[in-house]
């Protein structure tokens, strides 16, 4: 009696096996995208780094460094950074810890709270931001040409346009 051999198992990578020849390119081109942001954020010549906080740290105060009176609620708050509602309140909880933000509870509704940058998060702010600013710039020059930044910017904002819907 005649025995089969097993059959050869194919020798290409899974994702080769399980992927259109013709869709590979975006596999590889989003992993290189989520690639460079991991290593933009842990660079060691991140400059929040100098100033002991975090990137969500960093996050929230960008975003309140940009509002109007530097202040914002927590849902904004959510809405203008990378953090869930969930975990805007820890991060919140560690700068208040540190005085650079305070939480101002709303007259009409207790559960309505506004957090602003402090008197020291605002000192704070005015040497991160610059600090900030310029190590974006040193890697961005290293890198790229300025018409390429530009031409750069415009493909993530359309990128992030189209994702946000």
């Amino acid at each position: 009696m005649l025995q089969k051999s097993p059959a050869r198992p194919d020798p290409r990578p899974l994702v080769q096996q399980m992927t259109p020849p013709q869709d590979l390119p975006f596999i590889d081109l989003a992993r290189a995208l989520l690639k460079a942001s991991f290593l933009f954020s842990i660079h060691p010549d991140r400059a929040y780094q100098a100033f002991d906080l975090t990137l969500a740290q960093v996050d929230v105060l960008m975003a309140l460094g940009n509002a109007e009176n530097a202040s914002l609620t927590c849902s904004e708050i959510a809405e203008k950074t990378l953090i869930t509602k969930g975990g805007i309140t820890g991060i919140l909880d560690r700068l208040e810890a540190r005085g650079l933000v305070k939480r101002l509870h709303s007259r009409e509704d207790r559960r309505s709270v506004t957090v602003r940058l402090s008197a020291k998060g605002i000192e704070l702010f005015r040497k991160l931001c610059p600090a900030l600013a310029r190590a974006n710039r040193a890697i961005f020059d290293r890198v790229f040409q300025p018409e390429q930044q530009k031409e750069f910017s415009n493909f993530l904002n359309m990128l992030i346009s189209d994702l946000e819907g």
